[in-house]
């Protein structure tokens, strides 16, 4: 019947449109990734591990317009476009949805930037303000006021005491707000990026200061 495989026709379109939209296109994303490798110190161990673990996806090459996911269930960073500060972070969501598995380390890390949140020192007044944010919230911004405290419903799935915080989007946070270059954060928390980021010696400019854009 014309209907029906017009109907056929159409189903079949709207499947292959929908799988081409869905697959990240590994040649795009290899060339950014290798961009990227190139410009910020990740560690010789975390590139490896994300180009063979992890499928990225670039939706647009050409924009530095920000913004993306990370999908656990699918093993897959998507961004929207090809700002580094949106690929570190969701870059740096991956390979934290390994380590955090374990819950002591996901509670040590949550405690780390409550001490960050009240550490005066000038050297980490960067990060500083984000710790804050993330554990006191502000108060003008809907939404965040209680900053990554998770919902009562959802404690148990974050870090720190009873699994409150939202462990993950603080740690992909700090890892884009300081781009890469952990000699901005104290010893307490570096440690946690030890594997994602390689330091860079003292003297050197920040990385993300001969990067064509953040």
């Amino acid at each position: 019947m014309p209907i029906l495989d017009a109907v056929r026709k159409f189903i079949r379109s709207l499947q292959s449109y929908q799988a081409h939209q869905q697959r990240p296109d590994s040649q795009h994303a290899g060339t950014f990734l290798d961009e990227l490798f190139g410009l910020f110190p990740f560690t010789a161990e975390a590139q490896r591990w994300l180009r063979q673990e992890i499928r990225v996806q670039v939706d647009d090459r050409e924009s530095i317009g920000g913004g993306g996911g990370w999908y656990p269930d699918r093993r897959w960073v998507r961004l929207y476009s090809a700002q580094y500060e949106a690929a570190i972070h969701e870059l740096a969501h991956a390979v934290w949805d390994e380590r955090r598995k374990d819950r002591r380390v996901r509670d040590a890390f949550v405690d780390a930037v409550h001490r960050l949140a009240e550490d005066d020192d000038p050297r980490w007044s960067r990060v500083r303000t984000l710790a804050e944010h993330y554990t006191r919230g502000i108060p003008t911004q809907p939404g965040f006021e209680h900053g990554m405290l998770l919902p009562h419903g959802e404690w148990g799935a974050g870090g720190g005491p009873q699994g409150r915080w939202n462990d993950w989007e603080m740690y992909a946070g700090i890892a884009s707000g300081c781009m890469a270059d952990v000699r901005l954060l104290p010893p307490y928390i570096k440690q946690f990026y030890t594997t994602l980021f390689r330091e860079v010696p003292s003297g050197v400019p920040s990385p993300e200061t001969s990067a064509p854009h953040r």
